[in-house]
């Protein structure tokens, strides 16, 4: 579905029209070209960005005290279900101490000791963590190619390590699709790559 115009298919809180529009305009260069890559697809019901924009907007304009129970329920369950378990969240899991936390939408990363950029769904910055969320709807991760020396998920845990390491923070990744992983399989193979790699990475 195809909206008639990007403001239907985005959350926009008061006064924050201008922000979206400076997201929707940002842009990249594509094959020696720079191009609007986010507005190209600003009015589709399958857009990323949108589904990102709408979800991380509203979540960094909540008050302190829910966005650390927000945050703190998303790692859960990125990194354990801790609810399930009746236990507390580990520390290094927890926004429960953070002085200084800061949600980014569409952000780009260079490394420090490499030459290598990357834009980045989602981020969280704090004053000792780092976190990249990569976020997929019906999209499957870029591979490498001729042109590209890593595929996406390998260009993002490169820069993001070597940011976190340079300031001396935890680095963490959340991979966010459309279902969990062992539900990727069940997809078509070239969305099924998504899962292979993730899981890939992980692992190792």
């Amino acid at each position: 579905m195809n909206y008639t115009n990007y403001h239907r298919n985005h959350v926009i809180l008061p006064g924050r029209e201008q922000a979206l529009h400076q997201f929707l305009n940002a842009t990249i260069v594509c094959n020696g070209k720079e191009e609007k890559h986010k507005l190209r697809y600003a009015t589709s019901s399958n857009s990323e960005d949108a589904l990102t924009w709408s979800c991380f907007e509203v979540l960094r304009n909540q008050p302190a005290a829910k966005l650390v129970v927000a945050l703190d329920e998303l790692f859960e369950d990125a990194f354990g279900d801790y609810k399930e378990k009746n236990e507390p969240v580990p520390m290094p899991f927890s926004f429960g101490d953070e002085q200084n936390i800061e949600i980014h939408i569409g952000k780009n990363y260079g490394a420090v000791s490499m030459n290598e950029s990357t834009e980045v769904d989602t981020s969280i910055e704090t004053d000792d963590k780092l976190i990249f969320i990569e976020a997929k709807l019906y999209s499957a991760i870029s591979l490498k190619s001729e042109n590209v020396q890593y595929d996406q998920i390998a260009r993002k845990l490169r820069v993001g390590l070597d940011q976190a390491n340079a300031s001396n923070r935890a680095f963490y990744f959340i991979f966010l699709d459309i279902a969990p992983c062992l539900e990727i399989f069940n997809y078509r193979e070239k969305k099924q790559m998504s899962a292979r790699r993730f899981l890939y990475y992980r692992n190792h």
